[in-house]
Parts: C-alpha cells; sequence; structure tokens
C-alpha cells in the first residue's frame, strides 16, 4: 500500500514539474528584454536627434523661425555705410573702400584698417577724440595708443606715408571735419622720418611726403595749445 501511494506522489509531482517548466517557458518567450544603454549611448543619441535635419512643414517653420530672428536683428543693428582708405603701392593714389558696418565709431575704422595692414592689429585703440575749431576750420584731435607709434617706428619713409595718409583719410572721409591732428599717448607724432606737428588735410602718400619729409612744409598750421 505503501509502495502505491509512493508512486502516486512521485507521479503527481512530476506533474507538476513539468507544467511549471512549460509555465516558465511560456513566460520567458514573452518577456521583452530592454537593451542596456550607458550615459554615454544616450546623450549621443540625443546629439543625434537634435543634428537631424528637420523634413517637411518643421523645415518651413523653422525657416520662417529664423528669417524672423534675421529681420529682428537688422531692425536693431542699422547699417552704415563707412569709408576706409589704404594704399600698398607707392606712388598710387589711396584706394576707398564703402564698407557696411553697424555704427561708426574709431575702434570700427581702426579696425577696419587692420585688415589691411594699416597700423597694428591688437592694441591700436583711440585712446581720445575730440573736435575743435581752430583757424576757422574743423580739426579733429586723434589721440592713438603706443602701439601706432611703435608700429610707425618700424617703416621705412615710404611705407609711413601711406600708414599716416591711410589714418588721416579715413577719419576725413567719415567725420565732417576739415583736418586731423594725430598724437599718440597724448604727444605729437613722431618717428625717425618725421615730427606730425601741423594738422594733416586730405593728402596722397607722396604729398604727405613731400610736405613733411622735405625743408618746404609748406600750406600747413601748426595748431595752437
Amino acid at each position: 500500500m505503501k509502495k502505491r501511494n509512493g508512486a502516486a506522489f512521485l507521479l503527481i509531482a512530476a506533474v507538476l514539474l513539468t507544467a511549471c517548466g512549460a509555465a516558465k517557458e511560456t513566460v520567458t518567450t514573452k518577456e521583452i528584454v530592454a537593451p542596456e544603454l550607458s550615459s554615454k549611448d544616450i546623450l549621443v543619441n540625443s546629439l543625434e536627434y537634435l543634428l537631424e535635419e528637420p523634413e517637411g512643414e518643421q523645415a518651413q517653420a523653422l525657416e520662417e523661425e529664423r528669417s524672423a530672428e534675421t529681420a529682428e536683428q537688422e531692425e536693431i543693428e542699422p547699417k552704415m555705410e563707412a569709408v576706409i582708405c589704404y594704399g600698398r603701392d607707392w606712388g598710387s593714389d589711396l584706394t576707398r573702400e564703402t564698407i557696411q558696418v553697424s555704427e561708426i565709431t574709431p575702434e570700427v575704422l581702426l579696425s577696419a584698417l587692420a585688415r589691411h595692414n594699416i597700423v597694428p592689429l591688437f592694441d591700436t585703440r583711440a585712446l581720445s577724440m575730440e573736435e575743435k575749431e581752430q583757424d576757422g576750420k574743423k580739426v579733429l584731435y586723434l589721440d592713438l595708443s603706443e602701439a601706432f607709434g611703435e608700429y610707425v617706428q618700424t617703416m621705412s619713409e615710404e611705407a609711413e606715408c601711406i600708414i599716416v595718409a591711410s589714418v588721416v583719410n579715413t577719419f576725413l572721409a567719415n567725420y565732417d571735419v576739415d583736418a586731423v591732428y594725430l598724437t599718440v599717448e597724448g604727444k605729437t607724432l613722431e618717428s625717425t622720418n618725421a615730427v606730425y606737428s601741423e594738422y594733416l588735410f586730405t593728402c596722397t602718400p607722396v604729398e604727405l611726403q613731400n610736405l613733411f619729409m622735405t625743408e618746404e612744409a609748406e600750406g600747413l598750421e601748426e595748431p595752437e595749445e
């Protein structure tokens, strides 16, 4: 009797184990396992999404938004025309170039001149600029930083004339004045070739050389203190 009961117990246990195994197998086949992603993978996927080119209506809406922003920016920063004068060849007239700027300031003009190597790219600043009435003429007193004076000192006579004439003509072209008086750190601009102790008018490099680098410097007036 005990043998029969034991056999029956084993049979029932076997059936239960088989059923559990089948159930476990069924659950496993339906289970969804998410791939493991590191924080770096997530960041890369996010960047790829952001860099994707928009399509259809989304692209059109984005383009309209960009156009509106551009128009608004242009309204905030209206364009003005400035004239830059610079030379490269000795004996030739200066080149006059019209550029678009948001405003006309000494810094803007000097930065534009630096692109043509007329003034040093770094450290050339306008320390002050003031208009004065002298002898019936409107004179622009322009005081530049030491970098400009040191730059002029390294130049040949011809190159110096091109530099000084370019600066003078550029400021005369953009401000309603008759002449410019250049100083460096509050002192008269001097070089091994000349002492610029007079007003400077519109001139070519050759005319500037004839006025300042010969003994016949006529037609210019020494500024009053």
